[in-house]
């Protein structure tokens, strides 16, 4: 069995961190972090590979928002496999803590330590037959019951056979931030690795559009792979040259969740500030033609900062938009009447730049 390493593309200190883990005959954790599309499942997907070829037994679980609320949803994916094959010895009271921890008798769910205690004495029982790995995805959805649970055996790995490997946002607050185990963090790829990626799954993509595409994903795999396959809408099916502004190529659906619901999270005056920074241009790190002052300005929108679409610029302490794809998400989220209401704001705060009137009366 092959894994799909060759469409890791610059990956290559990521994978060799992940074959050593792998590889490793020591037990222990190790937390892959990044944003949001930057290709932490598809490493996840390699790893849990490369440990199938070294015999071990792969339990997989994805964290899931629908499910972040209830108590040890998550941990039950991960051990519903080895609960239903695994015999328990005779006297091994640990079959009552899950019993209790899953609903399956009345009365108080254990600690997280004896649960954390019983999930150990489990994964132990299996080191004699094919030792385990653990594989979470989107692990900032966990529950924080179950969160609690695998961090604690996280920390106690030494000395088993036993690995956890656990992929999670850097976007999103989650309980990994104070778990205290080994990270590994994922970028974005470099503008070489990005069109590398980009010429070997589009390789028939129009010259703007490529460069389009390259200027709005800023290395990020996912949108590397999903912009060129979605239709602009625009005369001769290319988007405006500028990629930064409201019209670059639209984001496909799979795109847009990764924004849905931490704009929806904020009050509709904010929503309305990024919507008017988005529409003008606001924010935009490295623009060539930005000249301080002549456009939109965000204020008063921390709860954006804090909830991962807007950054502090260092220099200049102004609000920008975290990444292109964010503005982008802002424009799509927002309903005609929204973005119409934003332009004529934006037209007579720009009345005495008549171009710029003009755009956004057009």
């Amino acid at each position: 069995m092959e894994t799909n390493s060759a469409a890791l593309v610059g990956r290559e200190e990521e994978r060799a961190r992940l074959e050593a883990f792998v590889k490793s005959a020591t037990g222990q954790a190790l937390v892959l972090r990044g944003e949001a599309g930057v290709g932490k499942s598809a490493l996840l997907d390699h790893a849990a590979a490369l440990a199938a070829q070294e015999g071990r037994v792969v339990l997989r679980a994805a964290g899931v928002e629908a499910e972040s609320a209830l108590p040890y949803a998550g941990l039950h994916q991960f051990l519903h496999p080895l609960l239903s094959a695994t015999a328990r010895p005779e006297g091994d009271a640990s079959g009552a803590e899950f019993d209790a921890a899953f609903g399956g008798t009345p009365g108080q769910p254990p600690s997280a330590m004896a649960l954390g205690i019983a999930v150990l004495r489990l994964l132990m029982r299996t080191r004699g037959r094919r030792p385990p790995l653990l594989v979470l995805d989107d692990g900032q959805w966990l529950d924080d019951a179950s969160a609690d649970v695998c961090g604690f055996v996280g920390r106690r790995l030494a000395g088993s056979p036993v690995k956890l490997l656990v992929a999670v946002r850097t976007d999103t607050a989650s309980r990994w931030d104070t778990a205290a185990l080994p990270e590994l963090p994922v970028r974005a790829l470099s503008e070489e690795d990005a069109a590398r990626l980009l010429d070997r799954r589009h390789p028939e993509l129009d010259r703007r559009l490529r460069r389009l595409v390259l200027a709005q994903a800023q290395g990020n795999p996912l949108a590397l792979l999903e912009l060129p396959l979605q239709p602009t809408g625009r005369p001769g099916g290319l988007p405006d040259e500028d990629p930064a502004g409201p019209h670059g190529v639209p984001l496909s659906r799979r795109l847009q969740r990764m924004f849905d619901t931490r704009i929806a999270s904020l009050d509709e005056r904010v929503r309305a500030e990024l919507l008017a920074g988005a529409l003008d241009g606001a924010g935009t790190p490295g623009r060539a033609d930005a000249v301080p002052g002549t456009r939109y300005v965000m204020r008063d929108a921390d709860a954006a900062v804090a909830a991962g679409l807007l950054d502090v610029a260092p220099a200049t302490g102004e609000l920008v938009f975290r990444h292109p794809l964010v503005r982008s998400a802002v424009v799509q989220t927002a309903t005609a009447d929204q973005r119409r209401t934003a332009h004529l704001a934006l037209a007579r705060l720009h009345r005495g730049d008549l171009e710029r009137r003009a755009t956004h009366l057009a």
